[in-house]
């Protein structure tokens, strides 16, 4: 499609584009035909029925005065709450037992025995102390006036791990070979101990590997193995994670580290510095998850205020979170701490797609949590929908480097519908993509997020797949991503480092976002013709890219083909660090991949001859972000481009409320000279 002469319109829907141009092809209506394959099929199915046909979403009175891509505001479930009954957690109460009424004078020693006796519209006040338990909710709420809540009491600091402390039964180890590389035995201390005495109650990590069972996407070369096959346990010194080795003789090569014999039940360790571990707080990780029914689909469960740490859990999928819903609703998890999961923080979904998804999924509050040090994902989520996620804090994720099972990510969410993802901070990611939609997501909006440091990545900032329903990226701050190295038995190329991936995907509006310092394509679009999902391949058509800003790119806009729009958007010329004119990554220009050979352009030429952004321009940029401090110093001097200011976009990044008309980016306010700016999301006081 040539498009000239032509505008690109939101209309009411606010996704379907319309190209006023003579030179505008007529086109077909899709059919969308309900035949999938397995359990996409049954999900899909699913979700359709429990959808609204119109209408506010969620059935409450919570108004987020946000709007989702097809116009209607996201209405949350929640409800204020009030209790009936009471019961208190002190374990550092001399008196406290679980045989105790529960009460504030004698109340429960483990959080888990109020577990067991918790109505609906009941709460457990839990009191500051470490608590090492597993918590197994019995029942659910049944309503949102009447739910059952797991709360620390104001101002307490509970902390509930799946680790065990063990002070005593280390002796020096023996009777293996160290390797001949390195020290002498004499110049190193490792020490073990036997396992017997740990309360595994069926689980024991230190005999299992990573792995779990589904293994369809996983194609590893011998040597990207070993992080599977490694064991799930893990050893903690003085609050630091010790590495795990493969092998013992490992060992010698590298102190902080800890090596399992084959049957799981001794545990040989080098301590940092060679510490004895008896003079140190030792904990070995025994739990898969710390707070998870065992009852499938439970509803209406509120956690709060806790601090969650150290599970043993394996690489999804399934995903098996830290904390985790089981397949639950309506759940409000908020203001907690998740931290050091060997694999998933945090589950929220129908956890595996070998299950048969239950009526209702998702419908879930998740806020204000800090999730930090998860080995492969932060948040994950299968099949959910009505969900929010918001004002959360996600950071150090992916360090198990296993992104070529394609289920990393800060946060990871299949087949999403009608999800609010706003006002979030995800940092610091190695291996894992900040926010990944994953196949057949609808109607879900991604917006005021600031998503950085995303690096050695096969993806980047967003990534949305597979997905041919309407769906919205917009006034996110996008800073730095670099390329992941590839590899498995398909023999992937290093690739990767994108701002905004849409991979096979359709009708994605995408504006005023801020992407910069990204190695290759600020917005990647790609055509996946040989994956069929739904009914057809994936087209990535109707694409809009409006009234973003771009400052440093590898390449700006990466289009697949001229069927997609982009309008309005501000551009940093050529910054001049590439002076090999056969080299074309990293001088933020526009490309068109196809069909045929890419086209390499330029504003000027991008304008000319394909009739794109013919309100965008070039800027004289200085754009400097700080993630750790939130704060961004920046300046756009001389005239910039104004645009109209659409529905779904009356407030920028800070909430901050726009006019009729408004300059690209994610916010309202384009300086002249440097100025340093706030930019964490967060609404303050939360």
């Amino acid at each position: 499609m040539i498009r000239r002469k032509g505008k690109v319109e939101i209309g009411n829907s606010g996704l379907r584009p319309r190209v006023t141009s003579r030179y505008a092809p007529r086109r077909k209506p899709r059919v969308h035909r309900p035949r999938v394959c397995g359990w996409r099929a049954l999900l899909v199915t699913i979700l359709c029925l429990s959808g609204l046909a119109g209408g506010s979403l969620a059935g409450g009175q919570g108004g987020s005065e946000v709007l989702l891509p097809d116009g209607r505001e996201f209405v949350s479930w929640e409800q204020p709450l009030q209790f009936t009954k009471t019961y208190y957690v002190d374990n550092r109460n001399p008196r406290a037992a679980d045989s105790n009424p529960g009460t504030k004078e004698l109340p429960f020693l483990t959080i888990n025995r109020a577990a067991h006796v918790l109505q609906p519209g009941e709460r457990v006040v839990i009191m500051t102390g470490i608590y090492r338990e597993r918590i197994i909710p019995l029942r659910g709420g049944t309503g949102p006036e009447r739910m059952i809540s797991y709360e620390a009491s104001p101002g307490a600091k509970v902390v509930v791990k799946g680790s065990r402390l063990v002070k005593t039964g280390w002796e020096p180890s023996t009777g293996f070979i160290l390797s001949s590389f390195g020290p002498a035995r004499s110049m190193v201390k490792i020490y073990q101990r036997r396992l017997d005495d740990l309360a595994f109650q069926g689980y024991n990590p230190f005999g299992m590997v990573n792995i779990m069972q589904d293994r369809v996407y996983l194609n590893p070369k011998p040597e990207e193995l070993k992080p599977h096959l490694l064991r799930r346990g893990m050893v903690f010194a003085d609050g630091e994670r010790l590495e795990q080795v493969g092998l013992y003789r490992e060992l010698s090569q590298k102190d902080g580290t800890f090596w399992c014999e084959h049957d799981g039940l001794t545990v040989h360790v080098r301590l940092p510095g060679d510490a004895d571990p008896s003079q140190h707080e030792v904990e070995l990780v025994i739990q898969e998850q710390v707070f998870a029914p065992r009852t499938r689909g439970l509803s209406h469960i509120r956690v709060k205020g806790i601090t969650f740490e150290h599970a043993a859990n394996a690489f999804p999928v399934p995903q098996r979170g830290m904390v985790s819903a089981t397949g639950g609703n309506h759940w409000i998890i908020e203001d907690c701490v998740l931290r050091q999961a060997n694999a998933v923080a945090l589950d929220i979904g129908y956890q595996d797609w070998d299950l048969e998804p239950p009526a209702i999924i998702g419908h879930s509050i998740v806020r204000r949590n800090h999730i930090i040090d998860a080995g492969v994902c932060g948040l994950a989520g299968m099949g959910v929908q009505d969900t929010l996620v918001e004002s959360n804090l996600i950071e150090h994720v992916g360090w198990q480097d296993v992104e070529l099972t394609w289920e990393t990510g800060g946060i990871k969410l299949h087949t999403s519908k009608n999800c609010l993802l706003r006002n979030n901070v995800i940092r610091h990611l190695t291996h894992a993509v900040g926010i990944w939609l994953d196949y057949q997501n609808t109607n879900t909006r991604v917006t005021a997020n600031v998503i950085g440091d995303t690096v050695e990545t096969l993806r980047g900032g967003i990534y949305l797949e597979a997905s041919h329903d309407p769906n919205m990226l917009d006034h996110n701050i996008i800073w730095k991503a670099t390329e992941g190295k590839g590899g498995s038995t398909s023999n992937f190329p290093p690739h990767g480092g994108w701002g905004i991936t849409v991979d096979g995907s359709d009708d994605t509006v995408i504006a005023h976002n801020l992407i910069g310092y990204t190695r290759d394509a600020a917005i990647k679009c790609r055509t996946v013709e040989g994956r069929i999902v739904g009914s057809r391949g994936g087209t990535s058509r109707w694409n809009k890219v409006l009234n973003n800003i771009f400052y440093r790119c590898g390449k700006a806009i990466d289009f697949p083909h001229r069927e997609n729009a982009a309008e309005g958007n501000l551009y940093t010329k050529d910054w001049g660090e590439v002076r090999d004119e056969t080299q074309a990554v990293g001088r933020g220009l526009n490309w068109i991949s196809g069909p045929g050979p890419a086209l390499l352009l330029d504003l000027e030429a991008w304008q000319k001859y394909f009739g794109f952004d013919k309100n965008g321009a070039y800027a004289d940029m200085s754009i400097e972000v700080d993630l750790d401090a939130l704060t961004m110093t920046w300046s756009v001097p001389g005239e910039t481009p104004q645009v109209s200011t659409e529905k779904h976009f009356l407030r920028d990044l800070l909430g901050e409320a726009a006019g009729q008309a408004r300059k690209p980016g994610p916010l309202l306010r384009l300086p002249n000279s440097p100025t340093k700016v706030a930019i964490d999301p967060r609404p303050r006081g939360q």
